[in-house]
């Protein structure tokens, strides 16, 4: 029988290992988690992020390394999965590989996908190690385009910002807990950077005393996705980033905001709102009177916002319906925040068609966990829910939960069975309930006890 070739067995391959486990494809999609979800609710600082990303990477590694022990042949395409993404929890990953790479160095070639991200942090012995071979990977990889990294995990500031060779090719960085002179340092080397895409910065304090002068004009000409984590509300950080120049941002997301702090952003967001594509915002600021003067005006391209619930309330305010006018799909983070008391004005919010006359999807972060919490715990968020999966049915509008371990989204009703048949074993009365998921009532209709299923056996009696 003639060997396939090896275009053929790549296109299994590729089918067979997952490629969201590589940031270094850079791509949109229209109902995928942070970065390239509509707004996001886990970005690159979320556990949820780190911990799904990484069981993904090491599941598509199994895969991988049983197709490098079949023969050398698939070895030789394996490869190029096996080493094209580095995930890091310890300090001697990172060393293995660095040894790897040197007895092979074709290897080095396929990196593109580099995340520093331990645990835990134990100051002293972690810093000093990983920062210098953090310098060891990108030198011998000059095949890097995304990298993730947090800043305390390093003695010295992010040699990424310093070194023109390595920044020159970056696709996506995600930069946390930036202090002291690292940020000044990204600034002033800010032409390294003319490739980049995707952004995620936070920063944590800055040394006012010992700043050096920044450039009146800062331009990332290629960036589209920008994610403003903690910042802080440090006035010089803020004014800098407001002045950005961003020709090709489409998503923007603004973790958290403060009517008088967050002001010097709102430059940045007038400059960037009618090209925005996904917007992801904490409620505050559209709630914010300053920002009510930017959304006069409907964004044609907008379709796809994410609203992060800090305060219960909805941005019902007269002044934002043209910011809702063309939304397609509508993100809700921190659904838990929502208080029964507020479901009323929610339901008028969802059910108002001159909000979103053109909403297809709400996506929410409730989750299969989520549901079971509240469901065996007898929360009265799960009313909540239910309202909302009303007037959304109603309107012919999808309503969806997140996979608990945040890879996927999927219907509500979906999540409401599986909570059934994996971990919903009711108690009420002192008998153990179980429920068929072609049950015609409701998991909170069951819990409310109004309609009891008993099981076929009565050995639990």
């Amino acid at each position: 029988m003639p060997s396939l070739p090896n275009e053929l067995w790549w296109k299994i391959l590729a089918h067979a290992i997952s490629l969201e486990s590589n940031l270094a494809m850079v791509r949109p999609s229209s109902e995928r988690l942070y970065p390239f979800f509509p707004g996001g609710f886990s970005g690159f600082s979320d556990k949820h992020f780190y911990s799904s990303q990484l069981a993904i990477w090491k599941h598509s590694n199994r895969v991988a390394l049983n197709f490098v022990q079949v023969n050398r042949l698939w070895r030789g395409i394996a490869e190029r999965f096996l080493y094209s993404a580095l995930y890091v929890e310890e300090e001697w990953r990172v060393q293995r590989f660095i040894d790897t790479v040197k007895q092979n160095p074709n290897l080095a070639e396929q990196l593109r996908t580099l995340v520093i991200m331990p645990p835990t942090c134990i100051r002293g012995v972690r810093e000093a190690c990983f920062g210098s071979l953090v310098i060891q990977v990108l030198s011998l990889c000059p095949g890097v385009v995304a990298t993730v990294m947090g800043s305390y995990i390093l003695s010295s500031p992010l040699p990424l910002f310093q070194s023109i060779d390595s920044s020159r090719r970056l696709l996506l960085l995600s930069v946390l807990r930036l202090q002291n002179e690292e940020f000044p340092a990204f600034m002033i080397n800010f032409n390294n950077y003319a490739s980049l895409q995707v952004l995620e910065l936070s920063v944590t304090s800055i040394n006012s005393n010992t700043l050096p002068p920044f450039p009146q004009h800062i331009t990332f000409p290629s960036l589209r996705a920008l994610v403003l984590g903690y910042l802080f509300f440090d006035p010089l950080v803020l004014n800098v980033i407001g002045k950005w120049e961003l020709p090709s941002l489409k998503e923007l997301s603004i973790f958290q905001w403060s009517p008088l702090e967050s002001t010097p952003l709102l430059p940045l967001i007038r400059r960037s709102y009618e090209r925005l594509e996904f917007f992801s915002a904490c409620i505050d600021l559209l709630q914010d009177r300053a920002f009510h003067g930017i959304a006069r005006t409907s964004p044609i391209h907008l379709k796809n916002v994410t609203l992060n619930v800090v305060y219960s309330s909805p941005p019902t305010h007269p002044a934002t319906k043209p910011f809702f006018g063309h939304v397609v799909t509508l993100g809700i983070s921190n659904f838990r925040m929502i208080r029964p008391e507020d479901k009323p004005s929610w339901v008028r919010f969802l059910s108002d068609p001159t909000y979103m006359p053109h909403l297809r999807s709400v996506l929410t972060d409730a989750s299969k966990r989520f549901l079971a919490l509240c469901l065996n715990s007898g929360l009265p968020l799960l009313d909540v829910l239910r309202s909302f999966e009303k007037v959304l049915g109603d309107r012919g509008v999808a309503f969806k939960g997140v996979m608990d371990d945040h890879s996927s989204f999927i219907p509500i009703k979906l999540l409401q069975r599986d909570t059934l048949e994996v971990s919903m074993s009711l108690y009420s009365n002192g008998l153990m309930l179980i429920s068929s998921p072609e049950s015609k009532y409701s998991p909170w209709e069951l819990k409310s006890g109004k309609h009891l299923e008993l099981p076929a056996s009565n050995d639990n009696l």
